[in-house]
């Protein structure tokens, strides 16, 4: 069984092995693994629009538009299960031993695959498109280094490059790099770490919609809208604030009066479709992962129908497989940024082409469907080889 830990992005997860590494045994928290799998279908599903072909006009409703907020919500889930799994690691001091278990547990989860599929990607672009006659603006080779270094979320790179999707990797592994100190202050001192936490969030993410200067990669003279949709220039500013978000919102989890408050199906459900309401909308970001935040309380809190949906097989199976399929989906994007279109499509460019409903949507299950099955061969022969091979060379 795997522990949600999510990223997106970052899509990340505690498994087994690495609970099995820390000191005390914690709860499964088997909601969180099946919300994982929600958000990176959904995630395939916006990445889908944005290469292949839009089916759902955005004048209809702006929800699949705003599924790159999805990565926001693995960056609060993730967040959200560092603090339930090491917090009592980090009581008062950061120990060599217990930092590097730590940091190897987690290079174990989110590096090799990561690292695969980049290095696969690149032998594709490199030998098949001969660097595609010239490269594309997406696929430049100065920017592997970064890419490798997972750096591409520091703004090293003018553009989201490569595999675009890992973007919030190098994100997630920043939150990680400060999550020790982050636990010590809690530990220490949690009223004051709550407040100024809680401020430091507030003016990220205030600062990404408003105040950063930030400018359309493609075209600069496209104004670029009031939203969280950084990626490759202040990308880790939005992975660690929505990781911070998800320690704060354990802070509250941990307090038997809010898992009552916040554990029948009805408060959850009532949460969905504020979140439905607010992408539909395509109401200010904030809100949405407002709501996000709640969204992960709520679940874990819940003790109805729907910790008993999220407990069956298949959406556990996505949970288990999700970290693939965010990062496997590229693959199947690939040709259509080497000048391939589906029939029936209108329009060139991302984002610009356009195909009717039952079109779309046959071809995007297909699409899912061909994921799932890419993402389960390297979940079994990737992920869980490479992170049990890490941890047991360099871990505990």
């Amino acid at each position: 069984m795997n522990q949600t830990s999510q990223s997106a992005g970052v899509i990340t997860v505690v498994n087994t092995e690495s609970i099995q590494n820390t000191t005390q045994k914690v709860a499964y928290l088997s909601s969180l693994t099946a919300l994982r799998g929600i958000a990176a279908l959904l995630v395939a599903v916006f990445h889908f629009e944005m290469a292949a072909a839009r089916f759902v006009p955005a004048d209809q409703t702006m929800f699949f538009e705003k599924c790159y907020l999805m990565v926001d919500l693995f960056f609060i889930m993730s967040g959200f299960i560092m603090l339930h799994v090491y917090s009592d690691q980090f009581q008062d001091k950061i120990q060599a031993s217990t930092l590097k278990n730590f940091l190897v547990a987690r290079f174990a989860r989110i590096y090799p695959l990561h690292l695969f599929s980049l290095l696969l990607l690149v032998v594709i672009v490199r030998w098949i498109t001969d660097w595609g006659n010239p490269p594309i603006l997406l696929e430049q080779p100065s920017d592997i280094l970064p890419n490798i270094l997972l750096l591409h979320s520091f703004g090293f790179t003018k553009i989201y490059s490569w595999n675009i999707p890992s973007w919030s990797i190098s994100a997630e592994w920043a939150a990680y790099l400060l999550f020790p100190v982050i636990a010590i202050c809690i530990n220490k001192k949690k009223a004051v770490s709550i407040i100024l936490f809680a401020v430091l969030v507030l003016a990220a993410y205030y600062s990404i919609m408003y105040v950063l200067p930030r400018k359309n990669p493609i075209n600069p003279a496209i104004p670029v809208p009031h939203n969280l949709n950084t990626t490759f220039d202040y990308g880790y500013i939005r992975g660690i604030a929505g990781f911070t978000t998800g320690i704060l919102i354990y802070l509250a989890y941990e307090l038997q009066a809010i898992r009552k408050a916040f554990s029948s199906d009805l408060i959850s459900v009532f949460i969905i479709l504020g979140i439905i309401v607010s992408m539909h909308f395509s109401l200010n970001d904030g809100i949405t992962v407002s709501l996000f935040a709640v969204l992960v309380l709520s679940f874990t809190a819940n003790s109805g129908r729907i910790a008993k949906i999220c407990s069956g097989k298949i959406l556990q199976f996505l949970g288990n497989i999700s970290y693939s399929i965010y990062l496997m989906q590229i693959f199947l994007q690939e040709p259509f940024s080497h000048g391939i279109y589906l029939p029936g499509t209108i329009g060139i460019g991302r984002g610009k082409q356009n195909i009717d409903f039952s079109s779309g949507m046959l071809y995007c299950i297909i699409y899912l469907i061909l994921l799932v099955l890419i993402s389960y061969v390297t979940y079994q022969w990737v992920e869980r080889p490479s992170r049990k091979f890490i941890n047991r060379i360099w871990g505990k």
